[in-house]
């Protein structure tokens, strides 16, 4: 019975944990990489803010063009004015690569004399692995963004995708010839994830019309590959539930798809470069599952670690995948990486049906310290550098997660158990020994099995015959009790030899304290001495008692 009840339950716990993977999400929080990231605060310094030319540099230079702030001539103003030609911009440095999700801009108020301000604008950005500047275009392909119709309120303009960039500039744009001023703020979060760039093959076509690609990617396309860039598995943003959502409306991030008979091996490869060696703790992928369009979650992953992107000496991580023919829910694949260390990642997918979808990819992982640089001795570290192994065979194949959930279903009803008995053991010993306690007598009381009769024994007199009762007692003597044996008290308990004392009391006795009495015989009480008198005997004082029998003398 107890053997069905935990099979019935682990099969409830499977299916919760298939319903939770399709809410529950990892990795950046884009509605928490909101804050401002420096330049109306002044954390960004004048010298990181430049501009392609200023009016007049000292009023309406970059440095002025810090927005909410009314700073000499109270905005940043090019020389020239600008057309839709994009030769002005105003350029800002941050402090290492961020991912952006907003900006914003104001006209150039001047305490109420200015009447400057841009219509419209369009945004570069630029970071390391890039190596060159981008142009910005959101979700529909559009790279020209709303700005202001006054000098004094903010356009505020969300990034959808969002960018990462270590810097970035706006430039105003313009139907027509005009002059304006701008004042510029960038709102986002540090970029943490390490990841500088993926590789891998771009999405297929689903149809002439569904093309499953990574439209945000900002690297290089070659046809095949895209390289150096990032795209829509890091962006945090996860796509709808039924891939086809995202062809009906062009603002919601998509699926990557690649089908099995495009693929030689019958692979897929990915691979993330990060911004130093690291150590990877967990991989999770957001997958879709709509096996009913030939599209399921990839059959396994092999998982490789390198210094250097090139030799992969190590075993991979091996994760099979559970198939799911039930529910059609994307879901979250987590993956321990077990401490393995590295700076470039390869995934490997194996594929289950003809189409594997992915959204999203994150990796946990902190920064390893190490003596010397990795670009210039990386020979060095794939020698020297000690990676974690799960066993000694080729293949560390990880147990999948129903796996995973069963056994630990099994661990918690087992302390369970353990704990329930230990709990019940616990009541017993303590309502047996309050029971006892209850039953027995403390030092006032007299226990019901002691002999009173011994207990409250007159002291016979001599001159009195044995047979009476009760002996008469001279005003001076008490009545006491006589000490009675141990056999008549005896209270000692096997049971009660190894618990705790509940109280520091002295044991319980079986008499009342009083005065010691000889029962030997009758003594009777000392007599008043009489009071001294002082004689002179021989020249010298002397105190003589007086007593019935005989005088007693005391020199002093």
């Amino acid at each position: 019975m107890l053997f069905s009840w935990m099979t019935r339950m682990n099969g409830a716990l499977n299916i919760i944990t298939l319903l939770l993977t399709a809410v529950i999400t990892e990795g950046i929080d884009l509605s928490q990489c909101i804050h401002s990231l420096g330049m109306e605060n002044g954390m960004i310094p004048n010298e990181h803010i430049t501009a392609s030319s200023s009016y007049d540099v000292k009023n309406v230079g970059p440095q002025q063009g810090r927005i909410r702030n009314e700073l000499q001539g109270g905005a940043w103003c090019p020389l020239h004015p600008v057309m839709s030609d994009l030769k002005e911009y105003i350029e800002i440095e941050l402090p290492g690569v961020h991912i952006i999700t907003s900006t914003g801009i104001q006209g150039r108020f001047g305490n109420g004399q200015g009447v400057e301000f841009t219509e419209f604008y369009v945004i570069e950005y630029w970071r390391p692995s890039l190596n060159k500047w981008i142009r910005y275009h959101n979700r529909t392909g559009n790279e020209v963004m709303k700005g202001n119709f006054n000098t004094y309120l903010e356009s505020k303009y969300q990034l959808n995708p969002p960018i990462w960039a270590s810097r970035i500039r706006f430039l105003p744009f313009s139907y027509h010839k005009r002059t304006v001023c701008m004042r510029v703020e960038v709102y986002g979060c540090y970029w943490s994830e390490g990841i500088i760039s993926y590789s891998m093959p771009q999405g297929d076509k689903r149809s002439s019309t569904w093309e499953l690609y990574d439209t945000s990617y900002d690297g290089y396309w070659d046809g095949k590959e895209l390289r150096y860039g990032l795209g829509q598995l890091t962006d945090g943003q996860l796509a709808p539930d039924d891939f086809k959502m995202a062809f009906y409306t062009l603002t919601i991030p998509g699926w990557i798809g690649w089908k099995n008979d495009s693929k030689e091996n019958n692979t897929i490869d990915i691979n993330f470069e990060f911004d130093s060696v690291r150590e990877f703790s967990s991989l999770t992928m957001h997958c879709n599952n709509q096996f009913t369009k030939e599209i399921q979650v990839f059959a396994a992953a092999k998982i490789y670690f390198s210094m250097d992107g090139t030799h992969f000496k190590d075993e991979p991580i091996i994760y099979n995948s559970m198939e799911d023919l039930i529910f059609e829910n994307p879901r979250n694949i987590s993956i321990k990486l077990y401490q393995r260390i590295g700076k470039f990642v390869k995934i490997k997918l194996l594929f289950a049906s003809r189409w594997i979808l992915l959204s999203e990819v994150n990796f946990i992982s902190k920064v390893v310290n190490l003596p010397f640089s990795v670009e210039n001795k990386n020979n060095i570290l794939n020698d020297s550098v000690v990676i974690p192994k799960l066993s000694d065979e080729k293949e560390a194949n990880v147990s999948n997660s129903q796996e995973e959930v069963e056994s630990y279903v099994g661990v918690f009803v087992g302390i369970f158990f353990v704990a329930v008995l230990i709990l019940i053991g616990a009541i017993v010993l303590v309502v047996m020994a309050q029971r006892h306690y209850k039953s027995t007598l403390r030092s006032s009381q007299i226990r019901s099995e002691c002999d009173k009769v011994v207990l409250y024994q007159e002291p016979i007199l001599g001159r009195f015959s044995p047979s009476s009762e009760y002996a008469e007692v001279r005003e001076t003597e008490y009545a006491v009790p006589h000490e009675p044996s141990p056999q008549h008290c005896s209270n000692s308990s096997s049971f009660l030899n190894f618990l705790p004392k509940l109280h520091s009391e002295s044991p319980a006795q079986c008499y009342y304290a009083a005065t010691p009495v000889s029962n030997e015989e009758l003594i009777s009480s000392p007599r008043r001495l009489p009071m001294s008198t002082s004689v002179m005997l021989n020249g010298q004082s002397r105190y003589i008692f007086n007593t019935s029998k005989f005088p007693v003398e005391h020199n002093l």
